[in-house]
């Protein structure tokens, strides 16, 4: 009577540790269906921007401005908003995480031209290190970056100039095959400042989403 007495107490006592040992096996199974999931959702990300792609140079036409602009005129005949009707950029690396930047931007209202503006600078793609490790590519211009450019803008038919020096962090995507998407913030030191302006220093933002080659 007593061995039967333990027995029943042995399988008792070892059935909750067969449960414990059942709801590990679930939850191992639950992540790794939550790793395999996350694993398909980055590689279809990393297909979309391109990161295994080389790329060395992209020339870049914007398509957000002209549509602003398009969409300004059907607003009232005295509507004086200025749009990006042109913006245009060429970037070329010249060391992995180091490229140079050039660009034209031209506004204006549904009237005339009103600005037109000439961009030079150097961009640094800090965390392309990073995306290295990951086994993710350094030439196809998808990273985070700290930019200093210089600025010079003119009014056509006035004499009247704007200098700037800009400091900016910014955060480029290419979209598939021929998209992409550059936005950055900073600040801009204005040298020469148009005649209503002041010199000094400005918060400056700027979003580019359109086209590249």
């Amino acid at each position: 009577m007593k061995k039967l007495c333990l027995l029943a107490i042995l399988v008792v006592s070892l059935r909750p540790l067969s449960g414990q040992n059942e709801q590990v096996v679930i939850e191992s199974s639950e992540e790794e269906m939550d790793t395999l999931k996350f694993s398909k959702l980055l590689k279809t990300y990393n297909d979309v921007i391109r990161v295994h792609e080389e790329e060395l140079n992209i020339f870049k036409i914007d398509l957000l401005g002209p549509v602003l602009y398009g969409l300004s005129n059907w607003g009232p005949e005295n509507d004086t908003v200025k749009n990006n009707v042109l913006r245009i950029a060429y970037e070329q690396k010249f060391r992995p995480d180091w490229s140079w930047i050039v660009g034209s931007d031209v506004q204006a209202d549904r009237k005339k031209v009103r600005d037109v503006r000439l961009n030079a600078g150097v961009r640094y793609y800090y965390n392309l290190n990073h995306r290295i490790l990951k086994n993710k590519s350094a030439n196809n211009f998808s990273a985070n970056y700290i930019s200093i450019t210089s600025s010079g803008r003119t009014r056509p038919g006035e004499d009247d100039y704007h200098l700037s020096l800009n400091l900016l962090y910014g955060i480029q995507r290419r979209i598939g095959r021929m998209g992409f998407v550059d936005f950055d913030v900073g600040l801009e030191g204005v040298v020469k400042a148009y005649s209503d302006r002041e010199t000094g220093i400005d918060f400056t933002s700027r979003i580019v989403l359109g086209l590249a080659f």
